[in-house]
């Protein structure tokens, strides 16, 4: 939550966080230091004494013609743009500067192991610049992350502004959308490009230009994510260096190696008896040691560049936070642009009535689009269904005049078998007279008569 105060030194208003509470800012008008005291519970005048103020108010500054838009809102330093890349010209100046004083440092220490580390004999050590970029780019890491941290410390002291006036007005409508502009550039010149300033400028040109609350809600979520999208490309060059610090302590390791091992081999080509060997053995062993030596100074570089970068990083991504969180309550929330309802509002998750009358008629166009499209695939769903019916219907009827064929040959073959029953029943009688009369002929003799024809007459004979 924002609060105002007001500056002891100067007599201006500022806005506070609920984090401020307890702690010492600097006045961004007079740069005076001031404690942050809690506010008290009863802040707000009375209804009636609210009316006579801007009665008062309304009285004393008389309506007159509207006033061209002021210079110096177009005449903000350039490097204030994004507010937080810094330059790498200057900040590889401040690197080389600061390298040459930490080597000038280290010459009367040159005898103690940190400085051995660092100064190294050019002749004899191949890999001897490795500690010298090493230091450069961690003082230039250390250049850019001052720089980033003086930013950042304006940055926060900007978020102090009262960029929305009450004097002015509760609401901020198109009548005195102006004004609240005006207010903006009696600022200080280097804070008119904060975060803070550059989104509440931006929206409030916005909203005189369309005219339209809800427009306002989208142009601050671009502009939002345009300055999330600046601080995380203002540490690409930091996060190289963190990424090529240990590469560099790597190559140096394995330079000192190759360098240690080729020395050792000639001397051993050259080594006449015991003695030389050992020495040479011990120069090599005091090589590598040296070489290994290069990798952990470089991992402990990277260490110092990789904590400091986070936690700046994120300090910034808490300060855009805390500028978001600031355009909901006092810019979007006061936001009126004469439609119904008011003063259009959006807080967290709450959205204003416009955009839900956008909402709507979005979705009343997508529901006509869905209709058209199920008025569609209906008719090609019944279609379809048509044609499966139809045949499903002829293989039905198919099936029938084959089952019908069926049926007629079932009764020829029921009319074939009846006849055959009864011929066998015929049969059967038929066989069943003939053994009746085997049976009365058991025992008789047959005598079987046969005719013969002459040429010139007919006998008989037995």
């Amino acid at each position: 939550m924002y609060f105002k105060l007001e500056c002891p030194e100067c007599g201006r208003n500022l806005k506070a966080r609920d984090e401020h509470i307890g702690r010492r800012v600097g006045c961004p008008y007079c740069k005076a230091l001031v404690v942050v005291a809690r506010p008290e519970a009863q802040e707000t005048l009375p209804d009636e004494a609210l009316q006579n103020l801007q009665t008062s108010l309304s009285r004393t500054k008389e309506p007159g013609p509207a006033k061209p838009p002021a210079a110096p809102r177009a005449s903000a330093p350039a490097e204030w743009i994004d507010g937080t890349n810094v330059s790498n010209m200057w900040s590889c100046l401040y690197g080389a500067m600061a390298t040459v004083l930490f080597f000038l440092m280290m010459i009367p220490i040159a005898e103690t192991y940190f400085g051995k580390l660092f100064l190294k004999n050019v002749s004899t050590d191949a890999a001897a610049w490795v500690p010298v970029a090493l230091t450069f780019l961690l003082c230039w890491s250390v250049a850019i992350l001052v720089l980033k941290w003086r930013k950042l410390a304006r940055q926060k002291q900007s978020m102090l502004f009262d960029l929305l006036p009450s004097e002015v007005g509760d609401d901020i409508s198109l009548d005195n959308v102006d004004r609240f502009l005006d207010s903006l550039t009696e600022l200080p010149g280097k804070t008119r490009e904060s975060f803070l300033v550059n989104r509440v400028r931006r929206g409030l040109e916005h909203f005189r230009v369309r005219k339209s609350a809800p427009e306002v809600v989208t142009i601050l979520q671009s502009q939002s994510d345009i300055d999330a999208n600046a601080v995380g490309a203002s540490y690409t060059t930091v996060n190289v260096f963190i990424w090529a610090i240990p590469i560099l302590g790597f190559i140096g390791t394995v330079i000192g190696i190759s360098a240690a091992v080729g020395g050792f081999t000639s001397n051993l080509d050259a080594a006449q008896d015991v003695s030389a060997l050992k020495d040479s053995l011990n120069v090599v062993t005091g090589g590598l040691a040296t070489a290994f030596d290069t990798t952990l100074v470089a991992l402990v570089m990277s260490m110092l560049v990789m904590f400091p970068s986070t936690s700046l990083q994120k300090s910034e991504e808490d300060m855009l936070n805390w500028v978001d969180e600031y355009c909901n309550e006092n810019l979007l929330k006061r936001l009126n642009d004469g439609r119904e309802g008011g003063a259009e509002r959006r807080s967290g998750s709450d959205l204003s009535s416009d955009v839900q009358r956008v909402i709507q008629a979005e979705l009343a166009a997508w529901n006509q689009t869905l209709t058209g499209i199920g008025s569609t695939l209906t008719s090609h769903v019944s279609s379809g269904l048509q044609e499966i019916n139809e045949q499903e219907r002829a293989v039905h009827e198919q099936k029938l005049a084959q089952l019908d064929e069926v049926s007629r040959m079932t009764g020829t073959l029921r009319e074939s078998a009846q006849s055959l029953g009864e011929y066998c029943h015929d049969l059967q009688q038929g066989l069943g007279s003939l053994n009746e009369v085997l049976r009365d002929l058991d025992g008789r003799q047959i005598v079987i008569k046969r005719q013969r024809w002459r040429w010139f007459g007919r006998g008989n004979r037995a």
